[in-house]
């Protein structure tokens, strides 16, 4: 932990520069390098994002001391130190209300600060409005049009959240964040877009399909991206599509080789078992569960799929 936070004191020392942070430390006013740039809201917009991620990396590293701490019984220490990531995150919170009363026509701002009243202060609505407010002062602003569609979709409001969605992957049509979000919105509302939009069921899997298939092209190192679109083959058979279980196995082995952990090279091994168990396929079905029981040979899944196997 101690060495993380380090690592970002180092970046943010970089990118904000060193003296200026020094000369904020040595004033105690943390504040003091985003006031030396007022005079250039372009500057700021960068600066006040670095300062963001600086102090909530230390704010969660605190929080994340301080529940360690309250384990140990230490409650004063924790208390201590749970006092001290607030202050870092109301730092935050300055910072931007700084940049707002400065630049209120900033659509980078207001996106940004909608980012942290939603991840941070729980204030999904004051999200909401800020997102607006950018899409407002810069409608061709991609991440304000994902952030505020992905809000309303999760609220039930799924025209202005399709809507928002499908401005931001137009906009960003490359940005494979963008894409995955779109995947999973494909896959949660579906039935909103059989109604709304008159899309079929196989219409519906197969446009999610290409969307993940472009975002595991696009991040092709990405073990997760790689991950989602090899799950999202198992959908298949629930939208009444006939599924091409070869490119399946070519998902999962795709995925294997970026994994990085022994649990992820066994959740790879596994799952392509299963697309093999559906195709039909016993031989590579008993081969690839063979290959994840050398990783966990007491894995009880494992162990009653090659019982069923051979009966």
């Amino acid at each position: 932990m101690v060495k993380t936070l380090f690592s970002c004191l180092l970046l943010a020392m970089f990118i904000l520069g060193s003296l200026d942070v020094l000369w904020a430390e040595d004033t105690g006013d943390e504040l003091a390098v985003l006031r030396s740039c007022l005079g250039d809201k372009e500057q700021f917009e960068q600066k006040v994002r670095t300062f963001d991620k600086l102090h909530m990396a230390i704010a969660r590293g605190l929080y994340a001391k301080a529940h360690a701490l309250e384990k140990q019984g230490e409650k004063e220490a924790a208390y201590a130190a749970a006092q001290e990531s607030e202050r870092h995150i109301n730092l935050v919170q300055s910072a931007y209300d700084m940049g707002l009363n400065n630049f209120s026509d900033s659509a980078v701002i207001h996106n940004y600060f909608g980012e942290f009243a939603y991840d941070y202060l729980g204030d999904s609505h004051k999200a909401a409005q800020h997102w607006k407010k950018a899409i407002q002062n810069d409608p061709n602003l991609a991440r304000a049009h994902c952030n505020f569609g992905m809000y309303a979709l999760h609220s039930g409001m799924y025209s202005s959240g399709f809507e928002s969605m499908d401005i931001a992957v137009r906009l960003e049509p490359d940005n494979p964040d963008y894409l995955y979000n779109m995947v999973q919105a494909y896959f949660a509302h579906s039935l909103y877009l059989m109604q709304a939009r008159k899309m079929t069921r196989e219409k519906i899997f197969s446009e999610a399909m290409k969307m993940s298939k472009k975002a595991a092209d696009i991040l092709p190192d990405d073990f997760e991206v790689l991950r989602d679109y090899a799950l999202n083959f198992f959908l298949g058979e629930e939208y009444g599509v006939k599924v091409n279980w070869k490119d399946a196995a070519k998902a999962w082995q795709a995925a294997r080789t970026k994994a990085r952990t022994d649990a992820e090279r066994f959740n790879t091994w596994l799952n392509e078992a299963r697309v093999y168990k559906n195709s039909g396929d016993s031989k590579k079905t008993m081969e690839c569960l063979n290959a994840a029981q050398a990783i966990w040979p007491d894995s009880p899944v494992v162990q009653q799929l090659i019982k069923d196997l051979k009966r």
